[in-house]
């Protein structure tokens, strides 16, 4: 499963804005750099790695992220479904009304 972004449409004095959230996990194999969407997917390639024979030590790839560095991902950009059920019981500010995307 792809991270996700939810978003909620709505418009301020008749200026669209969403409000985005972002749900869902990916998981990296930092030997090969791969990424996984389910924690099942990296236990299996761990163990096919482990498996393999071809790694004598357990090395961190070079093109892995470094740590406190901006990577770039692939998520999916959704509708926020509940919103939009739940549209005629929002709890919005002065001049905002919902904006139905």
């Amino acid at each position: 499963m792809l991270p996700k972004i939810h978003a909620r449409f709505r418009k301020r004095y008749g200026i669209p804005y969403a409000i985005e959230q972002l749900s869902g996990k990916q998981f990296r194999c930092r030997h090969c750099n791969e990424v996984f969407f389910s924690e099942k997917e990296l236990v299996c390639h761990i163990a096919s790695v482990r498996d393999s024979g071809v790694l004598s030590k357990y090395n961190v790839s070079p093109a892995s992220p470094a740590l406190s560095s901006s990577i770039s991902l692939t998520v999916l950009y959704t509708y926020d479904i509940l919103d939009k059920m739940k549209r005629k019981w929002l709890k919005l500010k002065p001049g905002e009304i919902y904006d139905g995307v």
